[in-house]
């Protein structure tokens, strides 16, 4: 295998980590416009249809575990083009699925082929960059996730407007071989050691255990994507089912997220000069509990109805515009950079185990919004607000 020095990947390598930190997040959002028609057309429940969302999160849990520990034996280069391999096929059952257990299953390996994404590309980005370059990875990346986050709505859309709800997974499945072809060609090793190291799962959990700054970076990062894919389970039912958007115009709301997203990053490059990591990530959730504020109460209005599309669509989307600052402009980048710094040589594993233990609330907190889904606009506002409310208190106890 190719072994690259820090130097080297930082250079060649940067754009590829983006394109892979970046994709999974579309794999989530794409179809989101596209759920009420997927509930019409096989012939099932609104709650079922979005915990397809929910599904997802949970195979890339466990993918984020296995792969980020077949990294540490096999290298971080061959567990990623496996996992691309697995993520196509994925692709390709979520395309020809006929019926709601098919289009679950299909996505838990989409999921579980998805996470090499997250874990395997974070782990590269830690041991191959160092700490400044690192940090201005970090940052592109809040960015970048909420970006990818938004623009697979929009995408998914028009997909869906123009031909049907599967087109949003061929496009996926063109995804996954593109990677695959661009990783067999551009991806290095990464792993520094000759004979690959073996840390134990059970000394690395009880050492990531000890550490209050890990659950608490774990608490946030799980909340943040909870609340923003809660957003796309939830969205299409308000935007679409009671303000009657078309699909392509319910895409383009994620463009705001997609510009508050690049507004936070800005904001969170320039203040990095000046200000700690834990103060931008506590900053961060202070704007996040007061953009919740404003949803419960904008939502509270009484104008979040077709006679009062574009008042609604302001009313809900200033608010999540403020969410997006706070959390992808100061607490995902802050904490994704800072949180395994003091667990350098347990890096993969450590990585699996974080990303693991946070997808699977990520998971649990998509798969609540489903269930306390009951046709209002009032049931997101407040969960949201509940989930800010508890972040308020873990960035002050444990983040530190």
């Amino acid at each position: 295998m190719n072994k690259a020095s820090p130097d080297h990947h930082s250079t060649v390598g940067m754009w590829l980590l983006i394109l892979l930190i970046s994709f999974p997040q579309i794999s989530e959002t794409i179809y989101s416009p596209a759920l009420p028609d997927i509930a019409r057309l096989l012939q099932t429940s609104n709650h079922l249809v979005q915990w397809t969302l929910s599904v997802y999160f949970i195979g890339f849990a466990i993918g984020v575990f296995f792969w980020g520990r077949l990294s540490d034996h096999i290298g971080r280069r061959r567990a990623m083009l496996s996992a691309l391999l697995l993520y196509s096929i994925g692709s390709f059952f979520c395309h020809q699925a006929d019926q709601i257990s098919v289009l679950l299953a299909a996505r838990l390996l989409q999921g579980f082929g998805a996470s090499c994404g997250s874990v395997i590309t974070q782990t590269i980005a830690r041991e191959a960059l160092p700490e400044q370059h690192r940090h201005r990875f970090y940052s592109y990346t809040g960015f970048v996730l909420a970006f990818a986050i938004a623009i697979g709505p929009l995408i998914g859309g028009y997909l869906t407007q123009w031909f049907d709800w599967r087109a949003n997974f061929s496009f996926l499945i063109l995804i996954g071989i593109s990677l695959l072809i661009l990783c067999s060609k551009c991806l290095p090793e990464t792993h520094r050691t000759r004979h690959l190291a073996r840390p134990k799962v059970r000394a690395v959990i009880s050492q990531l255990a000890k550490d209050p700054y890990v659950w608490g970076c774990m608490w946030l990062v799980a909340c943040v994507n909870g609340i923003l894919f809660s957003f796309y389970a939830e969205g299409p039912f308000i935007f679409i089912g009671i303000v009657h958007l078309s699909t392509g115009q319910f895409g383009w709301l994620g463009c705001l997220i997609a510009g508050a997203s690049l507004i936070g990053s800005i904001m969170s490059k320039k203040l990095i000069n000046h200000y700690t990591a834990v103060q931008l990530i506590r900053a961060g959730g202070v704007i996040l509990l007061f953009g919740c504020i404003t949803l419960v109460l904008a939502a509270g209005y009484g104008q979040v109805n077709a006679q009062h599309p574009l008042t609604a669509c302001l009313l809900v989307m200033l608010p999540m515009m403020l969410i997006t600052i706070g959390c992808f402009g100061f607490i995902v980048p802050m904490a994704l950079s800072t949180v395994l710094v003091k667990h350098q040589e347990i890096l993969g594993t450590a990585g699996a185990v974080f990303g693991l233990s946070y997808y699977v609330l990520v998971s649990l907190l998509t798969w609540l919004m489903g269930a306390l889904h009951n046709g209002t606009v009032m049931a997101m506002p407040w969960y949201f607000f509940t989930l800010s409310l508890i972040s308020i208190g873990v960035c002050w106890k444990l983040i530190r």
